[in-house]
This record gives C-alpha cells, structure tokens and sequence, in this order.
C-alpha cells in the first residue's frame, strides 16, 4: 500500500528518477514523499545519492555522474529550487549538512574538486556555486593550465544572501553572513563576520545571525 501511494505521488508531482545500473539512491520514506517537481539523474558507475531523514526537495534537478562519487544531503534539510551536478569526475563529492536550508541555488562540481555545506545554514535565493570555469587558460609558452578546480568549503551556519556566486577555493567560517550580490573569491579564515562585495571583503567583525527576528 505505502509503495502504491508513493507511486501515485510521484506521478502527481511529476517526479521523475533515471537510474543507471552501477549506481545507487539511498532516500527513506520519511523524504520521498517530500519530493515535488524533483528529477534524480544517476550515471556513470558506482556512484551514490545518499537523502537522509525528513528531507524536502521541490523544484530541483539533481544529476549524479562519473565513478565514485556521492552527493549527500543530510537530514531535514530543505532545498526549494535549483540544480545540483556532480558530472564528469571521479572520487569527489557535494555534501549538505542537516538542517540547511536552500532557498535556490546552482552547485556544480565537474573537476577534481568537491563542495562541503555545513550545517543548519542558510541561503537565498539565485546563488552559484562552482569548484572549476568550466574551461582552461593556459600559459602560452608552456600551455601549462593556470586555471586548476579547486574546492568549496562553507562551515556550519552560515548565511549567504541572495545573488551570491562563491567561486572555487572558498571557504568561509561559522557564522559569516554573506551580503546580497557579493562576489565571493577567496578564503576567509575568520567567522563571526560580515562579508560583502566585489570581490567580497570583510567589513563588520564581532557577529552572529539568527533566523528569527529577534
């Protein structure tokens, strides 16, 4: 009965799940019947898509690719709109820790890179996370690549605004709040702050956030 009525609810909310042999979706019920508008896409082999408990996902595109690799969201987290690629690499991973909400966001990992998203954070919407360009620049006498991917790592309870891009190679620390329409470029190795610009800088120390209005 439980699987005829998860049936029916994924064909109401046009979900849709493509599973090449070799690979592996781990979701408990408690998350499956919080999936609206969501596709799942896993190929290459011997990857893995690990929900954990009371995970909601609606309007979002996950694909998983490559050989060895894991996205993994943690339990109750909330991701309301976006895309989530981990393609064309091998041993890396995207993580989402519990508690995290996701208002709208594009991850990709597509280079030997991962990106680690803390827990119980907390980003707006029409945010960009990318561990690579996407293309090389290469030194013209040596064609050396001077572009190489690098990883993404945001620690637990972090803010970050809305129209944010955090480029590859960034880390930010426990309770940083990223400003609206900041550029983020580099490494940051000081929590407790605010961050804003372009490129992102910080520019009020001594914080914390919360999300109520206190």
């Amino acid at each position: 009965m439980q699987q005829l009525t998860l049936r029916l609810h994924h064909l109401l909310y046009k979900n849709r799940r493509m599973i090449r042999q070799g690979n592996r979706l781990e979701l408990p019920a408690s998350s499956e019947r919080n999936l609206k508008k969501v596709t799942i896409k896993l190929r290459g082999r011997n990857n893995r898509l690990v929900i954990g408990e009371n995970v909601t996902l609606t309007h979002c595109e996950i694909r998983l690719g490559g050989e060895n690799n894991l996205i993994e969201i943690g339990s109750n987290v909330r991701f309301s709109s976006g895309k989530i690629y981990l393609v064309d690499t091998q041993g890396q991973h995207i993580r989402i820790g519990a508690d995290t909400t996701v208002e709208g966001a594009y991850l990709l990992v597509d280079e030997a890179a991962s990106i680690d998203i803390g827990r119980d954070c907390m980003l707006s919407t029409d945010i960009i996370m990318r561990t690579g360009d996407k293309h090389s620049i290469l030194d013209l006498e040596t064609g050396e690549r001077l572009n190489p991917s690098s990883g993404i790592r945001i620690a637990d309870r972090v803010w970050v605004g809305r129209d944010v891009q955090i480029l590859k190679g960034v880390t930010l620390q426990s309770e940083t709040v990223v400003a609206t329409r900041s550029l983020v470029s580099r490494a940051f190795d000081e929590g407790n702050c605010v961050v804003a610009g372009v490129p992102a800088k910080v520019v009020k120390r001594g914080i914390r956030w919360d999300r109520s209005k206190l």
